[in-house]
């Protein structure tokens, strides 16, 4: 394994002695493309001795490819070229490292090694390179010359250049409240197909916009945009619910804003938007471009860098709150401070942290000893950590990552929200178990992502990650800390998925997060304007629905949906790989369209023109395909889905120590049989089980409208809370 580094506090030692890195294959490189890189190592003054070690890693998690040694022919095939009589064994326990271990003979000074990682003279494509961008990707050399068991990080990483690609779409943020009196700003986002900005894109975007004044109709990308144009100055010349469209005809590609509100003047209570919940970033250094992120490109109003408590340094933390404050602009950009109390579960659980103040300083669940300084202590109990913060203005949120919270403890004055969705999934289990459990919380949305894209992440090829990342909004009478977090605290706060969809809802006048008396028939009225069709409308009690509206314009006559959803477990790392098929007899299947096909590793084929094949990475929300066939009333359909369920297992010790491996069990199977004739009659489901797992297959709906509003009646309150 690497040695333990952190780049804020590793004692490096000299090039000149431990050996020198250089990198000799292109410095850029294209995300998510197949790339060779070749590492070339020259011994230092020690040499390296028989038995001998020499480490390759990266700091940083990482979509990229595994290397392999074991095919040629294959993907990331890693060879070494070494000097005469030198024989070394190469192991490479996971994708961001790979040691060398000097088996024969010895290594002098100025001797050369040459890593060629994605090797293709055998027939590869090379090595499939991270799917985010990213300014600096080091790699870096760790030398045991002698084989003692005292590996030495060497001064001099070397580094490459991971740039976006071409766009395949585009996306256009507004200001989801303005008024008639002043300007705001638009951005577009050229959108490559892994999220990044489109660093390659060169086109012209036309702009349209029925109740906004544009400063310019047409915008040109060029180099320098680097896949961003920001248009300052536009203004509404008249109030009501308006939207941007931005279109480039030559590239096909097409895209709406998210729903503007205007008015005469400002609500008194504004929507923004943030991501409370990323920032696993292990280089410090890389906060100030975590922040930029989030407010140049994402375009939200507010972020949290929440490093994992155990393994966040007190020095990687002061670099933290540093940039914190570097940034906060009130108005514009609030860095909302804070850390991830990561706890284990019988501790209590992952929690976040927030403080409305800066510089406030960080109790960890452990690592006080091996990465705080003399004082510093550990909260060992999710208890001692309610008790710590009780009677301070701290939130906490619980929340589902790389362990989930227990919530048999929860301090109500504390913890005022959980979050519900990330890049690891969605977890409508967790919202359930809280409302189960009599508590009054609302919900929120964040990212979890450690590619330095907050506000906007994707889970890439990552075996743990399965969804696009999450935002929460939140009704504030202000842009700035204090005000997020009372936001938060009184529960005027949503989670989403990721789409900036305007929702809010009153129970007899009284706003979303209101307790209030009533002894008469509550009426309660939502309003929702989304960045697409709205489908549905369901208004819940507790976990009863007392109304559902549909939105949609009828069922298509020639488009079926297929959908599944479902986790393995109520936990974390709890995905499910669906292995799909569908055989249709009396008609030909035409154009196919994925729902939520978040992950890359999921995708479909057809085989004739009358089957289709699938697999679908996902966690707990819905995925699906909406197929087209041509002669829809004498089809009759056969769907099977087998299932794997995925786990994250350590094998460490007696399995409860790292490392942590990702695992997978063979799941259920399904077959529906179905005729399209009968499906006229409404969706068939098959209710799988555990978990949330069913599969519905149904006359597709018909996109409606983008806006509703519903009002119901509800029986009179129970005594209690309702």
């Amino acid at each position: 394994m690497p040695p333990v580094y952190d780049p804020v506090r590793t004692q490096l030692v000299p090039a000149s002695e431990y050996g020198r890195l250089t990198l000799d294959s292109p410095r850029v490189l294209e995300a998510g493309s197949f790339a060779t890189v070749r590492l070339v190592i020259e011994t230092g003054s020690r040499g390296i001795a028989t038995g001998g070690h020499i480490t390759l890693f990266t700091e940083c998690d990482s979509d990229w490819e595994m290397l392999q040694t074991t095919d040629p022919t294959g993907d990331s095939y890693l060879t070494v070229d070494l000097p005469g009589g030198v024989v070394v064994g190469t192991r490479i326990p996971d994708h961001k490292t790979v040691i060398f271990t000097v088996l024969a003979g010895t290594l002098s000074p100025g001797d050369r090694i040459t890593v060629t990682m994605g090797d293709t003279s055998g027939g590869g494509r090379g090595t499939r390179v991270q799917t985010f961008f990213e300014e600096l990707r080091y790699f870096i050399l760790a030398v045991d010359a002698e084989g003692a068991g005292e590996e030495h990080v060497v001064d001099g990483h070397e580094h490459v250049e991971i740039s976006g690609g071409d766009a395949v779409t585009l996306v256009v943020i507004a200001p989801s409240d303005v008024d008639t009196e002043n300007p705001f700003a638009v951005s577009i986002k050229a959108e490559d197909r892994w999220g990044n900005p489109a660093h390659a894109y060169r086109g012209t975007v036309t702009l349209t916009a029925a109740g906004i004044v544009l400063p310019v109709e047409r915008v040109e990308f060029g180099e320098s945009d680097r896949g961003m144009k920001v248009i300052e100055g536009c203004r509404v010349s008249e109030p009501g619910l308006l939207r941007i469209t931005a279109a480039d005809p030559e590239k096909d590609i097409e895209a709406s804003s998210n729903p503007i509100t205007a008015g005469e003047s400002l609500p008194g209570l504004r929507l923004f938007w943030g991501d409370p919940h990323s920032g696993q970033i292990a280089d410090a250094r890389k906060i100030g471009d975590y922040f930029r992120y989030a407010r140049d490109i994402s375009r939200i109003h507010f972020a949290s860098y929440q490093r994992n408590d155990a393994i966040h340094s007190t020095v990687a933390y002061r670099i933290q709150q540093e940039q914190e404050e570097a940034f906060h602009e009130p108005g514009v950009f609030v860095p909302v401070p804070g850390f991830e109390w990561s706890g284990n579960l019988e501790a209590g659980g992952h929690h976040n942290v927030y403080f409305r103040r800066f510089g406030q300083e960080m109790k960890r669940w452990t690592g006080a000893a091996q990465h705080g300084e003399p004082g510093e202590t550990d909260l060992p109990h999710v208890r001692e950590l309610h008790r710590h913060y009780r009677y301070t203005d701290t939130v906490i949120t619980p929340h589902v990552g790389g362990q989930h919270a227990n919530l048999l403890w929860h301090d109500p004055d504390l913890e005022p929200a959980l979050e519900v969705v990330s890049t690891h999934g969605t977890f409508e289990w967790f919202l359930r178990e809280s409302i189960e459990r009599g508590y009054k919380m609302g919900f929120v949305g964040g990212n979890d992502c450690h590619t330095g894209r907050p506000g906007d992440d994707r889970p890439g090829y990552q075996e743990r990650r399965y969804a696009k990342g999450g935002l929460t909004g939140v009704y504030s009478e202000r842009l700035d800390l204090a005000s997020v977090l009372d936001a938060i605290k009184k529960r005027r706060c949503y989670a989403t998925t990721g789409a900036r969809i305007r929702a809010s809802h009153t129970v007899s006048g009284h706003f979303m997060g209101e307790e209030f008396s009533a002894t008469a028939s509550p009426e309660i009225t939502v309003k929702a304007a989304g960045t697409g069709p709205l489908e549905r409308v369901d208004i819940y009690k507790r976990l009863d629905i007392i109304h559902s509206e549909d939105m949609f314009a009828g069922r298509s006559a020639n488009r079926i949906r297929i959908t599944w959803k479902g986790a393995s477990r109520m936990s974390s790392y709890s995905g499910v790989v669906w292995d799909g098929r569908l055989e249709v007899s009396g008609s030909r299947i035409g154009h196919v369209e994925t729902l939520r096909f978040d992950s890359p590793r999921s995708h479909f084929g057809r085989s004739g023109d009358d089957t289709l094949v699938w697999q679908s990475w996902a966690c707990g929300y819905t995925s699906g395909l909406i197929v087209e066939l041509d002669s829809p009333d004498d089809a009759e359909l056969v769907v099977s889905l087998g299932s794997k369920l995925i786990i994250g297992e350590s094998f460490g010790l007696h399995g409860e120590a790292p490392p942590r491996i990702m695992a997978m069990a063979p799941g259920d199977s399904v077959a529906i049989p179905v005729r399209v004739s009968d499906l006229r009659a409404g969706p068939v489901t098959l209710d799988i089980g555990h978990s949330d797992r069913s599969v519905t297959v149904e006359m597709a709906p018909m996109p409606g409208a983008r806006e509703a509003e519903v009002s119901v009646t509800d029986e009179p309150p129970r005594p209690g809370i309702n």
